[in-house]
């Protein structure tokens, strides 16, 4: 078996099937992991109110990584670290986009709330992660967006998002998800990696100790820092290519497959 001290998780397209529920198969490898001396850390794009609903069956984790590692959190010693766009350079972002893409939907994440100028149609608030029953953004009006310093900004409907990269780049980090429609933007220390590097220095663990599971562009900076990475069936060929196993999809218990294989 692999000398594995610390498994880090994926939700969405993860350890979450596509009807966005926690298998019991899944759980239960997971808590075996975790019961056999295995840290736990979630590593996910989601808000808190949007991950927590999902994690608080997992009470044994103790480190979440948040928005791409733009907020991370350690429950056990009710301490946080937070990385927010800078005002000045989040109106600069909205005046770019509205200009070049002023038919794509903004949504900026604040400490866990969520606002736009744009109320977002119901059949695209699945492009945001948001299901039917959970609040929408607030709608708000443009000078208050414009006072805002966000945790992360999301953009939808913006295909040309590497001219994003290009103007702002040494501000913020850019990834494209969910097949390149949905552009998220951290500021520019914000990313899972460093996040997880952060909790992995704090717990006294090895990157070449820790197993990882993805599926899409935000967990490449993961696969390259952990020794042992994981790539669903249905992850995107760019993580598949620098995985060291591919597992079955989200939808058959990938991660369950993979750690009854590999670890427990």
């Amino acid at each position: 078996m692999l000398d594995i001290k610390a498994i880090v998780l994926d939700l969405d397209g993860t350890l979450l099937g596509s009807d966005k529920s926690i298998s019991p198969r899944n759980y239960e490898t997971v808590k075996r992991c975790y019961d056999s001396g295995i840290h736990i850390i979630v590593a996910t794009a989601r808000p808190p109110r949007a991950a927590n609903q999902f994690v608080k069956n997992f009470p044994f984790v103790d480190y979440l990584v948040y928005y791409n590692g733009a907020l991370t959190t350690c429950k056990s010693k009710q301490t946080q670290r937070h990385f927010s766009i800078p005002m000045e350079i989040s109106r600069q972002i909205n005046h770019f986009i509205a200009l070049y893409a002023p038919q794509s939907i903004i949504n900026y994440e604040v400490n866990d709330a969520c606002y736009t100028c744009t109320p977002i149609p119901d059949s695209q608030l699945s492009h945001f992660g948001i299901r039917s029953n959970d609040p929408k953004p607030l709608v708000v009006d443009k000078d208050f967006l414009r006072s805002l310093s966000p945790t992360k900004i999301l953009v939808h409907g913006y295909s040309a998002w590497v001219d994003v990269i290009e103007h702002f780049g040494d501000h913020v980090n850019v990834i494209a998800t969910d097949g390149g429609v949905l552009v998220q933007i951290m500021q520019k220390s914000a990313s899972k990696e460093e996040a997880v590097q952060w909790v992995l220095d704090d717990i006294g663990v090895k990157p070449e100790n820790v197993m990882v599971f993805g599926d899409d562009f935000n967990d490449v900076g993961l696969f390259q820092l952990c020794g042992f990475p994981i790539a669903m069936e249905n992850a995107i060929i760019e993580l598949k290519h620098c995985a060291a196993h591919v597992t079955e999809s989200n939808d058959n218990d990938g991660v369950a497959i993979a750690l009854e294989r590999l670890v427990v």
